[in-house]
């Protein structure tokens, strides 16, 4: 029995852990793929991330640069209203041929945390296209919303589900609570006796 309950208090402790795991909103899946050559420009970036995202005023940004370091935005990157995993930034057109390095900077709603990184594409309109690394994070959880072009390579899409990650968090909290209470129960009955 007291191996029993030792399994119990591990399992417990392991789930007080878990959401470590998911400790910084960052990019599940980006379009354009990090390392993509694209052979017409495209006309956002559009990153779908792990958590949704904090509205708070700077908090959340995309900023691309082109082969010499200046920046291309123009505007701001936009949280999606209806999907606040989805974090996009519309591009100039006229985008000429180059390598850009797009960076971002994320701030996740739901533990607070920041997070920051870069991401890199080529418009080469001669060259041999290439999605590059799409999906970003393997995430055993939520497996993350799927990405899917449409069009041409410049072109767009993303659907992204994020309840996946609720939904296993709840039962986590439903399993912990089971076996708290199936330990106490242990307890008091070793205690009468």
């Amino acid at each position: 029995m007291r191996i029993a309950l030792l399994a119990a208090v591990a399992m417990v402790v392991s789930l007080a852990f878990a959401p470590n795991v998911f400790a910084h909103a960052e990019p599940a899946t980006a379009r354009p793929g990090d390392g993509a050559v694209l052979t017409s420009a495209p006309a956002e970036v559009v990153l779908v991330m792990s958590q949704e995202l904090a509205r708070q005023a700077g908090g959340n940004d995309v900023d691309v640069f082109d082969a010499t370091g200046k920046e291309v935005t123009t505007v701001a990157a936009v949280v999606d209203n209806n999907d606040r995993t989805r974090l996009s930034v519309a591009l100039p057109s006229g985008l000429l041929p180059g390598r850009y390095t797009v960076k971002w900077k994320s701030l996740s709603s739901e533990d607070g945390d920041s997070a920051e990184g870069e991401l890199s594409f080529t418009f080469d309109p001669n060259g041999i296209a290439s999605a590059g690394k799409e999906k970003l994070r393997e995430d055993l959880l939520n497996p993350g919303g799927t990405a899917s072009p449409t069009g041409s390579a410049g072109t767009m899409s993303i659907d992204s589900d994020d309840d996946g990650v609720t939904w296993v968090l709840v039962i986590a909290a439903g399993l912990g609570m089971f076996v708290l209470g199936a330990g106490g129960t242990f307890l008091l009955v070793q205690k009468r006796q």
